[in-house]
């Protein structure tokens, strides 16, 4: 894998229905029902780049596998696939 221009995965977690708020790093928040939900995740504000390895770690914290992660930025994970697997995984309640 390759580095990732962090403006497009934030533009792929807004377009999924994160929220994102602005302090010393750029926090995205998945939106459930009108509701901030517990699945977060972030970089620093400063990157224009988000490395390999963080993009690993971004994966972890929204219950998913690299390659998964990689459907959500590209966008052929959909939004209720993407929720349809974190209540299976028991990340959401149904």
């Amino acid at each position: 894998m390759s580095p990732r221009p962090t403006r497009q995965i934030q533009a792929s977690l807004l377009k999924k229905g994160f929220s994102e708020d602005d302090t010393h790093h750029h926090y995205f928040y998945l939106m459930v029902d009108g509701k901030r939900s517990t699945i977060r995740t972030h970089y620093s504000q400063g990157e224009k780049e988000c490395a390999d390895w963080h993009q690993g770690q971004m994966a972890r914290q929204l219950w998913l596998s690299r390659k998964e992660f990689d459907d959500l930025i590209n966008c052929p994970l959909k939004r209720e696939t993407y929720l349809n697997l974190l209540r299976e995984r028991g990340a959401l309640r149904s």
